[in-house]
């Protein structure tokens, strides 16, 4: 896999830049960036290893659905998820498991690495979506779950598979961005926008970004703004704090949910459905903070 370091192309510069991020979380606790016209690289994830890093990832493990009715069941196995040429795979694949008829993995950095304000990207190759499969690259407050949901707040960079883009054989360039909170009073707000890409999201790698400062949120594919909000007012609070990033691909959900697909018999993609993620980046602005480990200045 081609791994295009173009903002710190001296594997040195990269090392030395690494041991120091560490260094100053350990001694403060959470870093800022100092250099905001440049908009570095301040943490990656490049996936160069031959298995995933613990220290950085967790396993979300289950099949209770996770508040959408989901149909597999997420496991911490290396048949759902590891590191392959370069690139982390999740697998979701069609079987009998702890009373689910799928199986996939749903991974996060909380406790290994969050971060607030900056442009975070991801360099994806989507599985095949139809029907049913539903991938994802997303966010959640690093105060989950202590705060519950939506109050922790959520941000969907990457969402694919939804039951509109079935509906109007959009599926496999139909993607959304989306903002989940606690709004006025307190009660559950979603802001949703859809995007219909130029190409077959399926059969090549894009870049995925949020460009996040405190006063906006952008979502992009491949550079191209397709998504955003002012999170100025009180009412967007959720988006003043760290967040850590998420990575799954789900299979159907509740009818009401986003893929439409509620039983195994609805499930007509390919399986095994791999989701290929090249490398994941941190691009600093001036207000940058990284988080490593359960270090915080908060």
């Amino acid at each position: 896999m081609n791994h295009n370091r173009s903002s710190v192309s001296n594997p040195d510069v990269w090392t030395k830049l690494s041991v120091l991020l560490t260094v100053l979380v350990a001694m403060s606790g959470s870093v800022k960036c100092q250099d905001p016209a440049s908009g570095n690289v301040v943490w990656s994830e490049e996936f160069d290893g031959d298995s995933i890093d613990r220290s950085i990832w967790t396993h979300d493990v289950g099949g209770h659905g996770f508040g959408n009715g989901q149909l597999e069941y997420n496991t911490r196995r290396p048949e759902n998820s590891y590191v392959r040429n370069g690139s982390l795979v999740i697998e979701a694949r069609r079987e009998s498991y702890g009373g689910n008829a799928f199986t996939s993995a749903r991974m996060h950095t909380q406790g290994g690495f969050a971060f607030q304000y900056g442009d975070l990207e991801a360099r994806i190759k989507l599985p095949d979506t139809a029907d049913g499969i539903w991938p994802a690259f997303w966010m959640l407050g690093n105060n989950f779950p202590g705060t519950v949901w939506p109050k922790c707040g959520e941000a969907d960079i990457l969402e694919i598979g939804g039951k509109d883009g079935i509906e109007k054989g959009l599926q496999h360039r139909k993607i959304n961005c989306a903002l989940h909170f606690a709004g006025v009073d307190e009660q559950k707000t979603s802001l949703v926008q859809w995007f219909d890409a130029p190409a077959d999201l399926h059969l090549d790698y894009h870049l995925y970004r949020i460009s996040w400062t405190p006063k906006h949120m952008k979502f992009l594919l491949d550079g191209k703004e397709f998504g955003s909000w002012d999170i100025t007012s009180p009412e967007m609070k959720e988006y003043h704090q760290p967040y850590f990033p998420i990575l799954n691909v789900a299979v159907g959900s509740w009818t009401t949910s986003y893929t439409g697909l509620d039983t195994p018999e609805k499930i007509s993609a390919t399986l095994p459905a791999r989701m290929h993620v090249d490398w994941i980046r941190l691009y600093g602005n001036k207000d940058t903070k990284v988080i490593l480990g359960n270090k915080s200045s908060e």
